[in-house]
C-alpha cells in the first residue's frame, strides 16, 4: 500500500491552496475531481482512506465553502463503500455530494456523484419499507432519478453520463437501477437534454425493456427528430412496433430503415438480431457487403427463413424480435463468468448474455413441451420437446443448473439430470430408495419419444447400451438445436397431409406445377349447417431458389361441402397448380383450416421442375389410381390421380406422361423399372420373372411436338410397402437419357380375388 498512499497524498495536498471556483465547473475543475476519484479508485486499504478522511474532515472544518473539499470527501465515502459494503458510507457520500451541490448548483459533477450514492443507498434489503417510501416520492431512488436528472439539465453536454448510467444499468440488468435509469432520462427529456439524440435513443432502450413500449416509440421517434442515425432509429422503432404487436407495421419500418446505405452504426445495430442464429457464412456474407447493397441483403435474408418456413414475409424478423427480448427477461446471465464441465454439450464462449436456455430459445422460440422434475438433490433443470415433423425430425434437449442456479447449461444425456447428486440426505436413504428416485425422474421424461418411454420403465438401471443409444442422439439433437434455427407453424391438431408434385408443359409448353393433397377428414372441425356440412381450408404455396427469391406463390381458401361429417379414415383431396420456370428450386405448403386449429406445413423441400421445350424432354410421371376420389379433367381426356401415392395389393396403376419435341410417328425406347425402398429392383417379380423378360420397349409418338401416353401398370406380386417407380425414357435422335420417377406405396391387405 505504500505506493497508493504517496500518490493519493500528493494528488490530494495539490489542492489545498485551490480558490473557490465560479458558479460554473470549469475544466479544470473537472481534471482535479477526476484525478482524484481516479486516485481513490485504486486504493483498497480502508484504514487508510479512513485516516485520510479524518484529516480532510478537519480542512473541510477550515474551509466549509470550498466545494472540491466536499467532494473530495464524497469520493473518499462513497470508495469506503465499495470497500466495506456499508450503507452508512454511501449516505455519508451523499451528504458531502449534496453539500457541494447546495454551493455549486451548477456543477453537473455534484448532482451526477450525488445520484450515484443516492442510487446505492436505496438499494435497499428491507423491501417493504423502501415500497412505502416510494409511496410518496421520497425514497432515496427517486432522489437519485432527480440527481441525475439535475446533472443534464444544469449541463446538456453532461448527457454522456445519464447514458453511460442507463447502459450500464441494462447490462446489469438490475430492476431497481433500470427504473431509476427510466425516471431519470424522462426528466431530462423535458429538458435541453432532451435534444441531444443519444439521450433519446438509451431512453428508449429502457422504456422498452421496462416493457413501457408506447414511451419507447416516442423516444425513438424523437432521436430521429433531432438528428439521430436513421438505421438505428428505424430498427429500433420496429422492435418496439413488434412488442405493441404492430407486425406488419414493424417489418415496414424495419426494412425501409435497412433500404439506406448502412453506416458503421446502423451495421452494428442489424447485425445484433443475425448474430443470434444465422450463420457463419451468412454473418460473413452480411460483413463483406457493400453499406449500399447491405438492404437488399437482409430483405432476402429475413424473406428467406419466412419462404423456407411457408410463411408471410416478414413474420421470421418479428418473431426475432419477440425472442430476443423474452430472451432478456428469462434466460439472461447474472454473472459473465461461467463454470464449465465435462458433461457440457455446448461450449460456446462467443456470448455471455444468455444461458444455454437463452441461446436455443433465440433460434427455435418456444419449444412445444417443457419438462422439470423437483426432489431433494436434484440441481434445477428443465427439458425441452420441440415437435417436428416428421416426427423423427423432433428436438429433445436437456439443461441442469449444474454450477449456478441461474445458469442452466445444456447436457449430453438425460442421466447427467437425473443422477442423484451426493449429499447428506442420500447417504441416510437406501440404495432402493435412490434408485426408486431416480427412476421416477426418467418418467417425469417418459411422454418426449419412445426411447424414453422406454427408459421410464427400467428407469436410471437401464441397460448401457440404451443409454448409450440416448446419448448419441442427445448430442445429435444438440448439434442440430445449436447450429440451426426455425420458426415452424404450430397448430393444436396436425392435419399429417399427403402431398406429391409433378409437372407439366402447359398450351404454351410453360412449365406448370401441380401439386396434390390429401387431408384425413378425421382432423378436421367441419361447421355444420341445415344444407350440411363444410369443411374450409386456407393453402399457401410458395416456390423459391437458394437465394430466397420468390419464383412462383400461390394463397387461395377451398371450401369443400358434404351432406353430413365424413365418416373416419376419409379424406379430403384436392389439386393446385401454378406456373414456374424450370429449374431446381425450394418450396414450402401450408395448410390450415380457416375456422378451427388444425393446420400442418411442407417446409423448405427440394424439387426440380424440369424444362419442356427446345428440344426432347419428358413431362414428370403422373402414378394414378382407378377410384382414387381425385381427376385431372382435361380438354384432351381425363387423367388419374392418386392424392394417397396407395394402391391395394396385387392393384393397378394408371401411368401418365407427355412427350414433347418430336415428330409424329417418333419411336421413344422406354424402359420401367420398380425399386423397392432402400433401392433394390422387384422388376422381374412384377413383370412375372423370368430370364427372358424384356422390360424395355418403345412408345410411339402419336402427334406433332406433344404426345399424351396412358398406360397399365399391373402391380401383382408387390409386397406391403414403400416403392419407387423409375422410366427411363431414350431419345431417338440424339440417344440422350431421361430419368423420371415416382414414390408410392402397397397397402397391407390384400384384396379379394
Amino acid at each position: 500500500m505504500p505506493r497508493h498512499r504517496s500518490v493519493t497524498l500528493l494528488a490530494v495536498a495539490g489542492l489545498l491552496g485551490l480558490p473557490a471556483s465560479s458558479r460554473a465547473q470549469t475544466p479544470g475543475e473537472r481534471a482535479t475531481l477526476d484525478s482524484i476519484r481516479a486516485n481513490f479508485a485504486t486504493v483498497s486499504d480502508s484504514a487508510f482512506l479512513i485516516s485520510l478522511e479524518r484529516q480532510r474532515i478537519g480542512v473541510a472544518r477550515a474551509d466549509r465553502d470550498n466545494p472540491i473539499i466536499h467532494m473530495e470527501l464524497g469520493y473518499l465515502s462513497y470508495r469506503l463503500g465499495e470497500l466495506t459494503t456499508a450503507k452508512k458510507r454511501y449516505q455519508d457520500a451523499a451528504s458531502e455530494f449534496q453539500w457541494a451541490a447546495d454551493l455549486r448548483p451548477r456543477w453537473p459533477y455534484a448532482w451526477y456523484h450525488l445520484g450515484l450514492a443516492e442510487l446505492l443507498t436505496g438499494e435497499s434489503d428491507l423491501i417493504i419499507v423502501e415500497n412505502l417510501r416510494q409511496l410518496m416520492g421520497q425514497d432515496a431512488l427517486s432522489q437519485a432519478a432527480r440527481s441525475f436528472a439535475r446533472a443534464v439539465e444544469v449541463e446538456p453536454s453532461f448527457s454522456a453520463g445519464l447514458v453511460d448510467l442507463a447502459t450500464t444499468a441494462m447490462r446489469q440488468r438490475i430492476a431497481p437501477r433500470l427504473a431509476v435509469a427510466q425516471s431519470a432520462l424522462r426528466q431530462a427529456a423535458g429538458t435541453a437534454a432532451g435534444r441531444v439524440p443519444e439521450v433519446q435513443l438509451v431512453r428508449g432502450r429502457i422504456e422498452r425493456r421496462l416493457a413501457a413500449n408506447d414511451s419507447a416509440l416516442t423516444a425513438f421517434r424523437r432521436y430521429l427528430e433531432v438528428g439521430g442515425d436513421s438505421v438505428v432509429g428505424g430498427v429500433e422503432a420496429a422492435r418496439t412496433l413488434a412488442m405493441l404487436d404492430h407486425p406488419d407495421s414493424a417489418a415496414a419500418v424495419y426494412f425501409a430503415a435497412t433500404a439506406r446505405a448502412l453506416g458503421d452504426s446502423g451495421r452494428r445495430e442489424v447485425r445484433r438480431d443475425l448474430r443470434w442464429f444465422a450463420t457463419a457464412g451468412e454473418l460473413a456474407d452480411f460483413d463483406a457487403t457493400r453499406d449500399d447493397s447491405a438492404g437488399s441483403w437482409l430483405r432476402r435474408f429475413w424473406i428467406g427463413r419466412d419462404l423456407a418456413e411457408g410463411r408471410a414475409v416478414g413474420e421470421r424478423l418479428v418473431e426475432q424480435f419477440r425472442r430476443y427480448q423474452y430472451a432478456v427477461a428469462n434466460f439472461s446471465l447474472p454473472s459473465k463468468r461461467r463454470g464449465f464441465d465435462i458433461g457440457f454439450a455446448f461450449r460456446d464462449t462467443s456470448q455471455q448474455d444468455f444461458d444455454d436456455r437463452g441461446v436455443v430459445y433465440l433460434r427455435h422460440g418456444e419449444p412445444t413441451v417443457r419438462q422439470q422434475y423437483t426432489a431433494p438433490g436434484y440441481d434445477p433443470n428443465e427439458s425441452w420437446l420441440y415437435r417436428r415433423n416428421p416426427p423423427d425430425a423432433d428436438l429433445i434437449l436437456h439443461f441442469v443448473a449444474l454450477n449456478d442456479v441461474q445458469d442452466y447449461r445444456l447436457m449430453e444425456t438425460l442421466q447427467a439430470v437425473c443422477r442423484r447428486r451426493y449429499s447428506a440426505d442420500a447417504f441416510a436413504r437406501s440404495a432402493t430408495e435412490l434408485s426408486d428416485v431416480e427412476r421416477t425422474c426418467v418418467q417425469s421424461r417418459a411422454g418426449f419419444s419412445s426411447l424414453y418411454d422406454r427408459l421410464a420403465r427400467v428407469g436410471i438401471a437401464s441397460t448401457d447400451n440404451l443409454w448409450a443409444t440416448e446419448r448419441l442422439a442427445t448430442m445429435d439433437m444438440t448439434r442440430e438445436a445449436t447450429h440451426s434455427d426455425s420458426y415452424v407453424l404450430h397448430y393444436e391438431q396436425t392435419m399429417r397431409p399427403v402431398v406429391s408434385l409433378f409437372a407439366v408443359a402447359d398450351a404454351t409448353m410453360r412449365p406448370e406445377l401441380h401439386l396434390v393433397f390429401a387431408v384425413p377428414a378425421g382432423r378436421l372441425h367441419p361447421g355444420e349447417g341445415e344444407a350440411g356440412v363444410t369443411y374450409g381450408l386456407r393453402l399457401r404455396m410458395v416456390v423459391f431458389d437458394s437465394a430466397s427469391h420468390l419464383v412462383g406463390a400461390l394463397d387461395t381458401v377451398r371450401v369443400f361441402r358434404a351432406p353430413s361429417r365424413l365418416a373416419a379414415g376419409a379424406y379430403l383431396t384436392e389439386q393446385l397448380f401454378m406456373r414456374v420456370p424450370a429449374g431446381r428450386w425450394r418450396y414450402s405448403f401450408v395448410i390450415e383450416e380457416t375456422g378451427g386449429n388444425a393446420g400442418d406445413a411442407v417446409r423448405n423441400q427440394p424439387i426440380d421442375v424440369p424444362a419442356l421445350a427446345g428440344g426432347f424432354s419428358v413431362s414428370d410421371v403422373i402414378v394414378g389410381r382407378e377410384g382414387s376420389g381425385l381427376v385431372w379433367r382435361r380438354p384432351e381426356g381425363t387423367v388419374q390421380l392418386n392424392p394417397l401415392l396407395r394402391f391395394p395389393r396385387d392393384g393397378e396403376a394408371v401411368l401418365y406422361y407427355e412427350l414433347y419435341g418430336l415428330s409424329q410417328g417418333a419411336e421413344v425406347g422406354t424402359r420401367i423399372r420398380i425399386l423397392r425402398e432402400g433401392g433394390r429392383s422387384v422388376f422381374r417379380r412384377v413383370f412375372g420373372g423370368g430370364g427372358n423378360v424384356d422390360l424395355s420397349y418403345i412408345t410411339v409418338t402419336d402427334a406433332e411436338g406433344r404426345s399424351r401416353v396412358h398406360q397399365t401398370l399391373n402391380l401383382r406380386g408387390l409386397a406391403p410397402g414403400r416403392y419407387k417407380l423409375e422410366i427411363e425414357f431414350t431419345d431417338p435422335l440424339s440417344g440422350h437419357r431421361v430419368l423420371r420417377d415416382s414414390p408410392f406405396e402397397i397397402e397391407g391387405a390384400r384384396t379379394p380375388s
